[in-house]
């Protein structure tokens, strides 16, 4: 398989495991449920009666147990075989999209800054005075206020294009090498496998 594929195995061996402690969770799937009718206690003539109330899933819980422990096992396997993949890649693969991220993230942030715009607004301001009476007054007068560019805004922009440059420079490149690089690993599960389907499946190989 293909580093892509692997990525969606991975994703779905994660999620058949989360399955699998979810179906040991609930009580039902783990304990065995007896009914004990002690009818003869209040009716002499009447015959007490044992019922084992079945469970709504034939699956056990010492098999989803060993199903688990499997599935671990094989995420470790592929893990693995990921690890080894990557470095034929003949770059850091992670290092790339850990950095590709970053210059994302700062693109984002970039982006806004690089589209403000100058401004300048009249507000009215009020104040009081003693005239030549001694009596207050109040006079109004207009409030500037002018807000300008403090930063280079052509060279962030012109950094905005280089970081968007090489981000799909960087991304075209992993997109090549997810489709591309061979991951060295025998799936003993498919990616379309419902969990019923591998719990199927490990039984059948036990």
């Amino acid at each position: 398989m293909v580093l892509k594929e692997s990525f969606r195995m991975q994703n779905h061996l994660s999620d058949l495991s989360q399955r699998a402690l979810l179906f040991l969770s609930k009580t039902e799937n783990v304990l065995k449920v007896k009914e004990e009718h002690l009818r003869n206690k209040s009716y002499s003539g009447a015959e007490n009666e044992t019922i084992e109330v079945q469970r709504e899933t034939e699956m056990t819980a010492d098999n989803v147990i060993g199903l688990y422990l499997d599935l671990l096992s094989e995420r470790e396997k592929l893990a693995e075989a990921v690890g080894k993949a990557k470095t034929k890649a003949g770059y850091d693969i992670d290092a790339a999209i850990c950095m590709n991220k970053a210059k994302q993230d700062a693109i984002s942030r970039f982006r806004p800054l690089a589209a403000l715009q100058s401004t300048q607004r009249d507000e009215e301001g009020s104040g009081y005075l003693i005239n030549s009476e001694g009596n207050q007054s109040e006079y109004h007068y207009t409030i500037r206020s002018i807000k300008t560019i403090d930063f280079d805004r052509e060279a962030l922009r012109g950094i905005i294009k280089r970081l968007q440059r090489e981000s799909d420079e960087v991304s075209a490149k992993i997109d090549m090498t997810n489709v591309t690089l061979e991951v060295e690993y025998e799936p003993a599960y498919d990616t379309g496998d419902s969990f019923e389907d591998a719990y199927e499946k490990f039984i059948n190989r036990k």
